[in-house]
């Protein structure tokens, strides 16, 4: 671990940020068609329970980095193993958010190779890590006022240029609650909500622990609660089809944002958000993979590993898919067996390894 503060109010900021990231570039909950607001909002719920297992296994090993205290709980080997397999996860999850930053970048610079707009954002990222989890928190902490008050503004214009339709998140349920839950259950509880398992490394840093918990909490439900609002102008404004068929809804909406023939194509403020949102979504994955890959090999000093590792999350990144296309369509497939295994099923395991053994062999709690 580095030697580094960060306050429960970076922690929120940091926590909005990284929930903003690619969950504000792709469309969220399509199989529930209009009713994707309200299969995000039982997505958060769900999340928050997931939130509360990362928390409670922190809190019973508040100074050990999770691929510490998996070797407490399961044992030197296994514990080792699966802190492995979490670093290969992060690093995962670093490459697609890369991906998607890459391509939405492409939009604008479709004359630039993909290998360079995703170079330059790796290289951004590697360095804001050399500088260290403190900086990136500060760092935050002065960019998101900017950010949501891009986004309230970017509300307040549509709004304004008259083109928000209610009547298109009409009927309600009109399938019943069938498609609902399952987009939720398979898909929302763990994009963006499960994925903050990667702040189990953050958590150590905190402050002031006690109050980790609540603004953690706090953040989850506030960055949910706009993705919601976000949903519902996307389909408000571009109705069912033209939000489920757009590659980046976000964008395609803020397009329809006219005000007089005076206050038009705001389409860079909404880049801004996007890009900012998921820098830090790649810059908070690849943290994870390299403090916890310098935790299980005892290297003193991690900043050794932030070019390597940047350079495999790099090569992930291209080589993963071959079209923005096939990259959507795995993501389909690993949110309902790679994200469920690593930010459901073993912290659930573990939580459960954490309370027989409290139960009966007393405290298990280490400083």
């Amino acid at each position: 671990m580095e030697t580094a503060k960060v306050s429960p109010k970076q922690l929120f900021t940091l926590i909005v940020l990284f929930e903003f990231g690619t969950a504000l570039i792709v469309p969220l909950g399509i199989g529930a068609k209009q009713d994707a607001w309200l299969a995000e909002l039982i997505g958060m719920i769900g999340g928050t329970v997931l939130f509360f297992h990362y928390y409670y296994l922190y809190k019973q090993y508040p100074k050990l980095l999770p691929t510490r205290y998996f070797q407490k709980i399961l044992g030197k080997h296994l514990g080792f193993l699966i802190g492995l397999s979490y670093v290969l996860f992060f690093i995962y999850g670093a490459s697609r958010d890369l991906r998607d930053s890459s391509e939405l970048l492409l939009l604008q610079y479709n004359q630039t190779p993909m290998y360079i707009v995703s170079g330059i954002t790796m290289l951004l990222v590697c360095y804001a890590l050399y500088k260290g989890i403190e900086v990136l928190a500060r760092t935050a902490e002065l960019i998101f006022p900017l950010l949501l008050f891009l986004i309230i503004l970017t509300f307040v214009f549509l709004a304004a240029s008259n083109v928000i339709r209610f009547e298109n998140l009409l009927p309600v349920l009109e399938n019943g609650w069938e498609p609902v839950v399952t987009t939720a259950f398979l898909e929302r509880v763990f994009f963006p909500y499960g994925e903050l398992v990667c702040f189990t490394v953050i958590f150590p840093y905190i402050n002031r622990s006690r109050n980790g918990m609540k603004f953690g909490l706090t953040a989850m439900i506030f960055a949910g609660f706009v993705l919601i609002m976000t949903i519902v102008l996307e389909i408000a404004v571009l109705g069912v089809y033209g939000w489920s068929t757009s590659t980046f809804p976000f964008l395609r909406f803020v397009e329809k944002i006219n005000i007089g023939g005076f206050i038009q194509g705001l389409q860079g403020f909404a880049m801004i958000v996007l890009v900012v949102g998921n820098f830090f979504k790649v810059a908070i994955f690849s943290y994870a993979a390299i403090i916890c890959s310098a935790d299980l090999f005892n290297l003193k000093h991690h900043a050794s590993l932030i070019a390597p590792i940047g350079f495999i999350i790099l090569t992930v990144s291209m080589a993963s898919a071959a079209s923005y296309v096939e990259h959507i369509e795995q993501a389909k497939i690993v949110l309902r067996s790679i994200f469920v295994l690593f930010e459901f099923i073993i912290p659930f395991l573990l939580t459960a390894v954490v309370m027989v053994k409290k139960h009966f062999g007393g405290s298990t709690r280490h400083s």
